[in-house]
């Protein structure tokens, strides 16, 4: 018989020394102007994961995970795009997931 509901087995990677995790919340003219896409579009060619989604208030909520050096740089390059207006970021560290191997946008 198929066993069409069984679990794929999640298996937990190495992640290179210095990997870290941070969450940013933005605030401003945010949503509708592909700022998710963009967020991934920086983020996966540095072998960054994560996710991007869009939240009811209006804001956006990523988390990152690679070096501290790639996270800044997708962080300073959204800063930089002229259709994109961040009023606010805050960021909150985060325990690693070990398990996480893509970025994706959550819709």
């Amino acid at each position: 018989m198929f066993n069409l509901f069984k679990k794929k087995e999640k298996i937990k990677k190495e992640l290179p020394p210095g990997t870290i995790r941070k969450e940013f919340h933005f605030e401003g003219n945010v949503q509708n102007i592909g700022f998710r896409f963009e967020i991934q579009s920086h983020a996966k060619p540095l072998g960054i994961t994560g996710y991007a989604k869009n939240n009811d208030d209006g804001s956006v909520t990523a988390q990152l995970q690679g070096s501290l050096e790639d996270i800044n740089r997708v962080i300073l390059s959204l800063q930089n795009i002229d259709r994109i207006q961040i009023d606010f970021i805050s960021e909150k560290d985060l325990p690693l997931d070990y398990y996480e191997n893509d970025f994706s946008i959550i819709y």
